[in-house]
């Protein structure tokens, strides 16, 4: 460094060299892009209750989905990973599949790691990303047929459609056709993908500043907020007072549906799975596949005779790769909800034929 010129001898005005504005440049970037929201999560003090899953608030916030995952795993020696049917979207926590199971085997043996809505291409970023400390652990991993009833849920297809977890899909990948968003929303997206910086800002949003700028509470706001942010723990778990539905997808009036189905050779959700299934494999986690079903009774005899052959065709695929099943069965039509949602009946008997298997050491 060298002071500057015609500044007073006593003046503490100093000028940077380019080499050196690069250096400091760079060290405040890592410092503030990485290191911060790194030793954040880390050291975060991070809640995780009996029957625990994530909130439903919390859906969207994969900062705040990594450091959950990372405590689940500390306290439970197994991790259910899915979308919505096993998250329990009809049921309250005692109901959802994974604390059923726990109830039946009499132990806390499984973590309810599921997301609402997270159908398997997004579950891919999701796991590569945020879920790096689901390692060495016992992974039961759901597979929803529901994601490859139509190439628009499928991703295959040709049509914009607008799915879940939108800032999880490759932001820059032409083969997906349906996802047509602007460079506006798929830029942030993928930093906040590939930086740990606007995904931890998101998550202070949504965990500690009520979805308000977080900038404007540390240097304006409220000095409650101020404590509540730097100290609260944070706890993602769902805590809202749910109950258990009771309204069957007849009573819904939901109309037969005859859907195409996606084959398993042609799906890219399909293919998504795969690969989540070899990316926890590869950290050391043993993955047993639960079999998912979508409601045989709301279907036309030929869309459940192309569900019934994609189902098998999967069956195969995976039992070939050697990958454990847990071959889910089929409810009667009042357990269903909807097209894939049990309802509290329906976990019941999932979860029981769920622990058999495990006792068994299937």
């Amino acid at each position: 460094m060298k002071k500057l010129k015609n500044i007073p001898d006593n003046s503490n005005g100093l000028v940077l060299k380019p080499w050196e504005l690069l250096v400091t440049v760079a060290v405040v970037l890592a410092l503030t892009l990485v290191a911060l929201p790194y030793c954040w999560m880390r050291f975060r003090s991070v809640e995780i209750e009996k029957k625990f899953r994530m909130a439903e608030a919390f859906r969207d916030d994969y900062c705040g989905y990594r450091m959950a995952a990372k405590a689940a795993c500390q306290k439970y020696p197994a991790v259910f990973l899915g979308d919505s049917v096993v998250w329990g979207m009809y049921v309250d926590n005692e109901n959802t599949l994974p604390e059923l199971v726990n109830a039946r085997l009499g132990r806390d043996e499984i973590a309810n790691l599921a997301v609402d809505g997270l159908h398997p291409i997004a579950m891919e970023t999701l796991i590569r990303d945020s879920g790096g400390d689901i390692r060495g652990e016992t992974v039961y991993l759901y597979w929803n047929p529901l994601w490859m009833n139509t190439p628009l849920y499928d991703l295959s297809g040709k049509d914009e459609f607008s799915i879940n977890h939108p800032r999880l899909l490759p932001q820059f990948d032409p083969s997906c056709r349906s996802y047509r968003a602007g460079l506006s929303d798929r830029v942030p997206a993928f930093l906040e993908q590939k930086v740990f910086f606007p995904a931890w800002m998101r998550h202070l949003r949504a965990a500690y500043c009520r979805n308000m700028d977080v900038k404007k509470i540390i240097a304006w706001g409220d000095p409650k907020d101020q404590r509540r942010l730097l100290a609260r723990p944070y706890n993602p778990a769902e805590c809202r007072p749910l109950v258990n539905g009771k309204i069957t997808w007849e009573q819904n009036g939901i109309k037969k549906q005859n859907w195409p189905w996606v084959e398993a050779s042609q799906s890219r959700q399909y293919a998504a799975f795969r690969r989540v299934i070899k990316l926890l494999q590869k950290r050391g986690n043993k993955v047993t596949v639960v079999l998912g079903t979508v409601n045989p009774h709301m279907q036309t005899p030929g869309s459940l005779e192309r569900y019934h052959k994609l189902r098998a065709e999967v069956k195969a695929d995976l039992t070939k790769a050697g990958v454990a099943l847990i071959d889910l069965p089929e409810l009667e039509s009042k357990e269903y909800a909807d097209a894939s949602h049990p309802l509290a009946a329906g976990y019941r008997k999932l979860a029981e034929f769920m622990a058999k298997q495990l006792a068994a050491g299937k």
